[in-house]
This record gives C-alpha cells, structure tokens and sequence, in this order.
C-alpha cells in the first residue's frame, strides 16, 4: 500500500528475516531476502525506540476505537495473516485507528494500525485480511531497508519528526499538510525515498496472497479489495482514499495477473467460502457508533424490509447518538426483540439507558451482557464505573483495573480508575492513574500537579517504584511534545 502514511509508518521498519511464506500450489515464491546482520547500525534497540514514539505519536494524534469486540476482531484477524510471515523480532502491537481512509499499515517494533474505513467500506473479511496480507508482505520483503539506508545520517528524533510530519498530513486527507514539520532536506528526503517501485508493488501482491491463502481466506478477497478500492477512487477522487492501486504496474496488469494466480490455484482454494459473521458485527459497530449519525440512520433505514437483526441493532445505536431519544428507544425494543440475549445487544441497550439515566436497567442489562461475554472490555467498563457510581468500589475496582490493564494508555479509563481510587480512599494510586490520564491527554501541567500529589504520597517501597515508571513515562512524552512531535 502506497500511501503516505503508511510510506512514512515503515519507513525505518528495517525487518532482518527471510521473505518466503510456506508454499502454495501456484504461489509466487519471490526472491528470498537473505539476513544481513551487521549492514545496518539501525539496531533493534533503535527500531524498539522509534517505534514507541511513533506508536506515542499516533495514539496522542489520531483517535484510536477501543471497543472491545472491535479490537478483538482486528487483532485476531492480524495474528490469522501474520502467521504465514517468518519469525519477527517483535511481538504484534495491533490498533485500530478512526479514519475513513481505506488503508493499514505496519510500524517499526510491530505496531499495526487498521483503519475503520477499511472495514467500513470493503464487503468481506477476505477483503480486509488482503490489504493486510500486502501490507505485511512489504515489511517482510524489506522494501523499506535500502531506502533506510541511505538516511542512516537521521538522528531517532528526526526520523520521528519526518514520520510526524507525513503520517499527519495523510490522516487528515492532505499529505502535504504535514510538510511544514520537515524541514529543508528532510522534506527532500522523505519524498524521494518513500515510494515503493513497481517491482517491490508486485511482490507486495503476490507474496501477500501467498499470506492470504496460507490463512485460509479465499484467494479473490485480494481481487475484490483492489477492485473496491479501485472503484472508490474513482467515485470520491483522491481524498483520503489511497493511491493504493495507482503505482506501477498498472491496475488492469495488477488484477489480471492475480485472477490468473487463483485461476491457478487447487480448487478446494478457489472455492473457500466467505465467512463474515465477525466481519458483520464489527461493521455494524463502526457505522453505527463511530461514523456520522445521520449518515448511519440514513444507511440502515434505506434498508427498508432487507433490514437484518444487526441492521436493526445499528439503526438503534445510531438513533442512540441523538437527541431523539423516543425514536432510539423504539428501535432497541425492536432490535431486542430480534436478538436481545445476545451480549452485544445487551450491552448496547445497556449504554443507552445509561444515556437516558435509567441506571437500574442500565445495570442489569450490562451485568448480563458481561456474564455471556465475560472478554468484553467495553462492557465491563460501563458496567464497573455504574458499580462505582452506586458506591460498590470493592466490586467495581478489580473490573475497571482489568480494563485500564487492556488500555494502559487510554485517558478516559485512566482518568475513571483514578477518579474511583479516590473516592474509595486510596489516594497515592488516585493521583498515580489521574497523573496517567493526564500525560496520555499530553496535559502537561495537570500531570505535573498529579505527579507532585503522588509523590507526597509515596511511602513504600512499591510505591516509589510505580512513581518512577510514571516519572520516566512523563520525561518521555515531554521530550517528544518538546519536540512538537505530540
């Protein structure tokens, strides 16, 4: 994938490793990529470094979905491609990020972020898994490293400010918007640099269909990807859409020689069936509570009588996100009536009567929601703060610190854990996890004032400790907003 932003996410992605997946009939083996220790002074030492501040730089800047059944989908759809890849140096970090754009992309250390639009817009699992399955194949292929090494000159900082720079501007649908962060040469060199040739594009596709089938999606997921994509660009025009299918080789050239691969495949392979029930769910939840609301009750009613029970699940949420709260309540009775034991339709009810301060239902359908789905986060969380709320810290706490464990860096679960710690009295750990919340909102000064609550706090030696974690933490982030970076 060609975009900037994903140019600029891999750009120091220097992955020592072989390139060859296992083998398929009628699979592109590509050339392999030997292991050349000792070319490179980019150490794994520096990619783990530049791939935290990225990883700090995109989570404070672009707004990531933290939905539990959301992150959960993602992350077991990236282990299911990453599999085929050979051995990495770094375990998988996985983050979905809210952007229309349809695109993913892979970050030093083993940061991967997904888009919402790509889920949004494409029709299949398969779909989504491809675009993936590319994206992987150009970091194990190394189609970054010789790029990277003619920028070995860069400092860790300046590389993260170029990537800042670029990764920015392409989120907000203007890769050139980022430019005024990169400066003189680097400008010059970030552009030169970070496009992938048109050899490295093929090898991208046919090495990433060998990841896709080795997963066991069906081959033309990768073929409808391009083809939607493609489509896409030519309803909207650029935009945040991505030249993914503008570099070389040409797109008809592309998509024929992939059709020709899976019409090469056994037919057991070719006639893999689509299994998106996951894919749907995760779908249903994006449009309906992340994109525009209007936009959402204008999808799902235009449905009329082909409406299906998620269908009628995504109208009542997105109804919910309103002000029309008679007309979203009608819309959960009916989608309750459809599906109402499921824990996602409880748990969304469950949200919604919260909203409506109907706190007693709003309990009861959220504690039956985690009892059935006992993995779901996002439940858990609205049901533990309404425990806290009622006074049941005892109950409540352990709940929300397995959450804030998942979301070590989101602010709001941060924030909420504190403000829970200090109502049921334990003051050092209040002001620790609302010192967290303030240094991920990159609120320097309330951080600060945090900081020094805690520390006057701070008698045992484990609570010293636990400081020192923050205090490095914060030394950290305020080197890189020093840097104008976050």
């Amino acid at each position: 994938m060609s975009t900037p932003l994903c140019r600029a996410a891999v750009i120091a992605a220097v992955i020592i490793c072989l390139a060859a997946g296992r083998f398929i009939p009628g699979a592109w083996p590509g050339p392999l990529r030997e292991a050349q220790a000792g070319l490179f002074e980019f150490t794994l030492k520096d990619e783990r470094e530049l791939g935290e501040k990225f990883n700090a730089l995109i989570r404070s800047k672009l707004p990531l979905v933290d939905d539990a059944e959301i992150q959960a989908y993602v992350t077991d759809m990236v282990n299911r491609v990453a599999k085929s890849m050979p051995p990495q140096p770094f375990p998988l970090t996985i983050g979905v990020i809210q952007n229309n754009a349809l695109n993913a992309f892979a970050a030093p250390a083993g940061y991967v972020f997904v888009f919402t639009g790509l889920i949004l817009n494409l029709n299949h699992e398969s779909e989504v898994a491809a675009v993936i399955a590319h994206e992987l194949a150009h970091v194990s292929q190394r189609h970054l490293a010789s790029r990277y090494e003619k920028m070995t000159t860069l400092t860790i900082g300046q590389l993260v400010g170029m990537v800042a720079g670029l990764a920015l501007g392409a989120a907000a649908g203007a890769p050139e918007a980022g430019s005024a962060v990169i400066l003189g040469s680097q400008a010059a060199a970030a552009q030169t640099y970070l496009s992938y040739s048109r050899e490295d594009e093929r090898e991208a596709d046919q090495v990433g269909m060998n990841y896709l089938v080795a997963a066991g999606y069906p081959p033309q997921g990768m073929v409808g990807a391009f083809e939607t994509i493609r489509r896409m660009r030519w309803l909207k025009g650029q935009g945040t859409i991505p030249a993914y299918l503008s570099t070389h080789p040409d797109v008809t050239e592309r998509l024929g020689y992939l059709k020709d691969r899976i019409n090469q495949m056994p037919q057991a392979i070719r006639d893999r069936k689509e299994d998106d029930v996951r894919f749907l769910r995760a779908q249903t939840i994006i449009r309906a509570r992340y994109d525009e609301p209007q936009k959402a009750i204008g999808h799902y009613r235009g449905l009329g009588a082909k409406m299906t029970c998620l269908d009628k699940l995504g109208l009542a949420v997105a109804l919910g996100r309103t002000h029309d709260i008679e007309a979203a309540r009608a819309a959960f009775d009916q989608a309750m009536a459809c599906g109402g034991e499921d824990p996602l339709w409880l748990r969304e009810i469950g949200r919604f009567e919260i909203k409506s301060r109907r706190f007693t239902l709003a309990e009861d359908y959220l504690k039956r929601s985690v009892e059935k789905n006992p993995n779901d986060l996002t439940a858990l969380f609205e049901y533990a703060r309404l425990l806290g709320q009622t006074g049941h810290y005892a109950q409540a706490l352990p709940y929300m610190n397995r959450v804030r464990m998942n979301f070590p860096d989101n602010a709001e679960i941060q924030a909420a854990y504190g403000q829970m710690l200090g109502q049921s009295g334990d003051l050092f750990r209040a002001h620790l996890h609302l010192a967290y919340a303030a240094v991920y909102e990159n609120n320097e000064r309330q951080a600060e004032f945090q900081i020094k609550k805690a520390k006057a706090l701070a008698k045992s030696e484990e609570q010293k400790q636990d400081l020192a974690r923050l205090e490095e933490l914060f030394k950290k982030r305020t080197e890189l907003l020093k840097r104008r970076i976050l």
